[in-house]
């Protein structure tokens, strides 16, 4: 039986990919994200204590791969919520988690993160002790949702080198300002920016983790050595519009994603987090070509049409481009280079 939260998921995506070029162009609204968060697709990851539901993460995949396939702008403002949501449901801050998780769940507060700064060995927003919380001043150079999203994890480096990520209003003042909207290649309508953070007081009340960074660095890379399946949804929709005009090249290409898709998913579900980190990079690697080989597949297929501002295979190619770099560490760019050369 197909799971009730696919099939809205395939719903919304019939009514956002005649959207998608006008969502990059114009900008996703929050009218559209709340319609994902009523046919509750933003409690997909949460507690079931919290959601009363516990989804698979074969579903969340599915979902996360209908959604990238149909409207990659719509599919980046939202998935910026489930990495909170996830986090939050682990802290030990339990207090926090009480007064957010059930909002977030229902999509009610909408959150995004800034922390990818972290993964630089350079310190851009270093942490400074105070008397019940810290002070933050730096610049995030990524924050996706401005205007959209209600909330950000947003993330800081203590002097003693522990990771501080700390869950705050994503609205101006107090320290917090955003650049200009980021002029994107691809992803121009999710209200990018880099957060501007100029002596931000954050509470402890408001910390979601405090780590070690060289433990936090592990685990991030842990989990960025996995596929994400909105590089899946996006070859799989490029794919089946390619079948309409050649069928053939569409079955070889979809064989070897179905093949490397299955692979990534099962290393996944079945080797524990830090096993096999080399074949899991290899498989990251190999999905992300794919997509950008048959993303241009689709755009030499359609011919010159590909390149109008409206036709969809001109901007799956951009968004397959833009996966190559998404939650990118040192290891995925270095299997990606390998991959490049065997």
């Amino acid at each position: 039986m197909t799971h009730p939260l696919i099939v809205q998921a395939q719903r919304a995506a019939e009514h956002l990919a005649p959207l998608a070029a006008e969502h990059e162009r114009q900008g996703v609204g929050r009218a559209t994200l709340d319609g994902l968060a009523a046919a509750g697709l933003y409690g997909i990851l949460g507690p079931e204590e919290v959601t009363g539901t516990a989804p698979s993460a074969s579903v969340y995949r599915e979902v996360a791969e209908l959604l990238a396939g149909a409207d990659g702008t719509t599919w980046f403002v939202w998935f910026q919520h489930h990495p909170v949501v996830k986090m939050l449901a682990g802290s030990a801050n339990d207090g926090l988690a009480r007064r957010w998780l059930p909002s977030l769940c229902a999509g009610v507060m909408q959150a995004g993160v800034a922390f990818s700064h972290l993964r630089s060995e350079r310190v851009v927003m270093p942490a400074t002790r105070l008397d019940g919380g810290w002070r933050l001043s730096g610049i995030a150079p990524w924050c996706t949702g401005w205007g959209l999203l209600d909330l950000v994890l947003v993330g800081a480096t203590t002097p003693d080198d522990d990771v501080v990520l700390a869950l705050v209003p994503l609205t101006e003042g107090g320290g917090m300002s955003p650049g200009p909207d980021l002029r994107l290649a691809a992803m121009g309508g999710t209200r990018t920016v880099s957060l501007h953070l100029d002596g931000y007081v954050v509470a402890d009340d408001d910390v979601v983790l405090r780590a070690p960074r060289a433990n936090w660095a592990t685990a991030d890379a842990d989990a960025g050595a996995n596929v994400q399946p909105s590089i899946l949804g996006v070859t799989r929709a490029a794919l089946a519009q390619l079948a309409e005009i050649d069928g053939e090249a569409a079955a070889a290409l979809s064989a070897r994603v179905a093949s490397v898709r299955a692979r990534a998913y099962e290393l996944a579900d079945d080797v524990p987090a830090g096993g096999a980190v080399e074949e899991r990079l290899r498989v990251r690697a190999e999905v992300l070509m794919l997509g950008v080989e048959a993303t241009s597949t689709l755009v030499a297929a359609v011919g010159g049409r590909a390149m109008t501002g409206d036709h969809p295979a001109q901007r799956w190619a951009r968004e397959a481009m833009f996966h190559l770099v998404f939650a990118q560490t040192r290891a995925a760019r270095a299997a990606s280079l390998a991959r490049a050369r065997s």
